[in-house]
């Protein structure tokens, strides 16, 4: 097939637009796909599904399962982590989650809006008794519901005070304890983070529930993450905030 005839009127690479919209299609809810199922979504030939997985397959974006189905293959991974890792504020706040996380020994994490998501620039398993059974597939990458974070609770409060106000957020740093709803047996603890007016994300320690209520979530470690957002707004307002306006 010529250049000419498989670019798309909008001088894009149809056959390109093909093969990104096949890997889009294998999500956290659906990762593992057959060649017809593709071909139906995708609205091609099975044999145009074929070569295409099949490029994958040698490139190692995909790979099969003994079903000789498909599923992503952990090149696929790189890109998503390098996305992650790029995203501001994460590099910034890196250095001081790690401290949090030492300190506390429960999972700490670094969570930005995504349209009605929150989606979680980071997430520092923590070490403590009961901390590993909260995580149900959890990592950097994962999104959840706004409402049912305290992170996502966090950064609604701010968008409706800028919302309200009309001017940039003030600044004032509230506290949010929040339930992790469809992830249950967890109990959050978040604070939005204020960089030059805006949010710029939340940062949220997550503990099992049978270990304490929300009243003892707040005594022991809402000092500890206050501390910690301090310190990521004032690393985004200089040389990460410098770094980034230079790009």
């Amino acid at each position: 097939m010529s250049a000419s005839a498989s670019a798309a009127p909008n001088h894009t690479f149809r056959s390109l637009e093909y093969g990104f919209g096949l890997l889009a299609l294998f999500t956290p809810e659906r990762p593992v796909w057959g060649i017809a199922e593709l071909a139906a979504e995708l609205k091609v030939s099975p044999s145009t599904v074929h070569r295409y997985t099949t490029t994958a397959l040698n490139l190692g974006y995909l790979e099969q399962t003994e079903k000789r189905l498909y599923r992503p293959a952990r090149r696929c991974a790189d890109m998503g982590i390098a996305v992650l890792e790029t995203l501001w504020p994460s590099a910034c706040a890196r250095p001081i989650l790690r401290e949090l996380r030492r300190r506390t020994g429960r999972t700490v994490s670094l969570a930005v809006l995504d349209r009605t998501d929150v989606l979680y620039l980071q997430r520092l398993r923590g070490f403590r008794r009961g901390q590993y059974l909260l995580e149900q597939g959890l990592g950097a990458g994962s999104r959840l519901g706004m409402s049912e974070t305290a992170a996502g609770v966090a950064l609604a409060h701010v968008l409706q005070e800028i919302g309200s106000r009309k001017t940039p957020w003030s600044g004032r740093n509230e506290l949010v304890v929040k339930d992790a709803g469809r992830h249950g047996g967890a109990l959050g603890l978040a604070i939005a983070v204020n960089a030059g007016g805006e949010a710029s994300g939340a940062i949220e320690i997550t503990v099992p529930a049978a270990t304490m209520d929300g009243v003892e979530l707040l005594e022991e470690l809402g000092e500890p993450l206050r501390a910690a957002a301090a310190e990521v707004q004032a690393a985004l307002s200089g040389d990460c905030l410098e770094e980034r306006i230079a790009r």
